[in-house]
């Protein structure tokens, strides 16, 4: 089940909000969040709740006693099963191609949240959260461990159970506290609420309608005109983005639908003007999480080159089991030591040509998400203009569709607009209004809509 879809919005949704409105007491609460959190996931394959499930099961009972704290060997208890699990299920198959070439089905990567029930929906995220708890617990920084179904809760809540935001204990321990008397009062949810209209905006009607003019694109990658390579560099940049923020956003308003305050996931990366501050607006819970669990225990600055290439690496990894992802984690390593070196004329640079200079960099690298090397090299042809040409011009409808993408990412911030016409600043008929408008157009599109490129990481 995914967020997108009609049966989540006007079934399971609805049913999981009256339950909970009706059901008062926090631990019954709790219960009910986490029922209906494994319901989500489980109707995606059962074994993914399986998977997730004992992943919880393990590192609670591993964690739950003082005898961690400190200890090397506890910890490794605890984080090399939901670690070996991980590796399991998404890097076997690429371990034995590289190792042992034997390929077979093995070859076949594509990634079917409703069919394929071999790779658990979102893996790399839970298991994250599993491993920073366990850390945390290592560390003292979580100095009491919350009964079970709470850590439960903390770890397969829905809103964020397959694409983030890697959430650490302490972002869902006051909401945990305010289950008990939690009710949606008027302005709370209706932010909420404008935060999943826009999220779900943004991904079915710019990020989806990009990847409808993109397909035909990419499967002839080795026969574009220049004008249709560019094109697609473009429109796959805003569609990612838009993908990746419109389900941030819309985790954030269910996490606020049950009294949860997730972290912001985005912060203008498409502003940025060099690729370091790109990373400190994309992603930036898996940016935190990579600082502090594996950046900082490296030694951090102090062998600076070493552990950004190390960090990148794992990061290109985490999102995916294959070379290509490697290559593109490595390809920002180099972008973030490259501007280290050069940083006293890179800053001196007109800003605007920062901006574009990294958004350019930032869009070539997002080309090894959608093509494999053999397909990357026939499309750089094309880019160059080398390519026996086989595919037409981009219409105008496509170029207009890339411009209002590019003039909503850079002119319009949705977290502002949503506190600010839900703050009271706006009358209340006028921005229900206002969201209804939107909510209905996208209803409308909603059954073109694909599932979120970060449910397959």
């Amino acid at each position: 089940m995914i967020f997108n879809q009609f049966e989540f919005l006007f079934v399971f949704l609805p049913l999981v909000l009256a339950a909970f409105r009706l059901l008062r007491g926090r631990e019954i609460r709790v219960h009910l969040l986490v029922a209906a959190s494994l319901v989500f996931y489980g109707l995606s394959g059962v074994e993914h709740a399986v998977v997730l499930a004992v992943g919880i099961l393990w590192v609670y009972g591993v964690t739950r006693g003082d005898a961690i704290i400190g200890s090397k060997a506890w910890l490794l208890v605890a984080v090399l099963p939901p670690l070996g699990a991980l590796t399991y299920y998404k890097y076997l198959g690429f371990i034995i191609r590289q190792f042992t070439g034997i390929d077979g089905a093995l070859e076949d990567e594509t990634f079917d949240m409703f069919a394929n029930i071999v790779l658990p929906a979102g893996i790399s995220f839970f298991t994250f959260q599993l491993v920073s708890f366990a850390v945390d617990r290592y560390r003292g920084d979580v100095a009491q461990v919350p009964p079970l179904h709470r850590f439960a809760l903390y770890i397969s809540f829905f809103p964020q159970l397959v694409a983030g935001p890697i959430l650490r204990f302490h972002h869902v321990a006051d909401g945990l506290d305010r289950l008990r008397n939690f009710r949606l009062t008027g302005d709370f949810s209706a932010k909420a609420i404008g935060y999943i209209c826009f999220g779900l905006a943004v991904k079915v009607l710019i990020a989806d309608t990009l990847s409808h003019y993109i397909a035909p694109l990419a499967a002839d990658p080795g026969g574009l005109p220049v004008t249709a390579a560019v094109f697609v560099v473009l429109a796959y940049s805003f569609q990612i983005y838009f993908d990746f923020y419109g389900y941030s956003l819309i985790a954030i308003g269910l996490g606020a639908l049950f009294g949860f305050t997730f972290p912001q996931n985005f912060n203008r990366p498409y502003s940025a003007l060099n690729p370091r501050e790109f990373w400190r607006g994309w992603h930036m819970t898996l940016s935190y999480w990579i600082r502090d669990y594996l950046y900082l225990p490296l030694g951090g600055n102090k062998a600076y080159v070493r552990n950004i290439v190390i960090i990148f690496a794992v990061a290109g990894l985490w999102h995916g089991a294959g070379w290509t992802f490697i290559v593109w984690g490595l390809f920002h390593a180099a972008l973030v030591v490259f501007h280290h070196l050069t940083a006293r004329w890179w800053n001196a640079a007109p800003r605007l040509l920062q901006l574009l200079f990294t958004f350019t960099l930032v869009s070539l690298g997002w080309v090894l998400f959608l093509f494999d090397f053999a397909e990357a090299k026939a499309f750089a042809l094309s880019l160059l203009g080398g390519a026996t040409v086989s595919q037409a011009e981009p219409s105008l409808e496509m170029w207009v569709a890339v411009l209002v993408a590019a003039l909503i990412c850079y002119g319009l911030r949705i977290e502002k607009i949503v506190e600010t016409v839900t703050s009271g600043q706006a009358p209340a008929i006028m921005r229900t209004a206002g969201f209804a408008l939107l909510f209905v157009a996208t209803l409308l599109f909603l059954d073109r809509s694909e599932t979120f490129i970060y449910f397959r990481f």
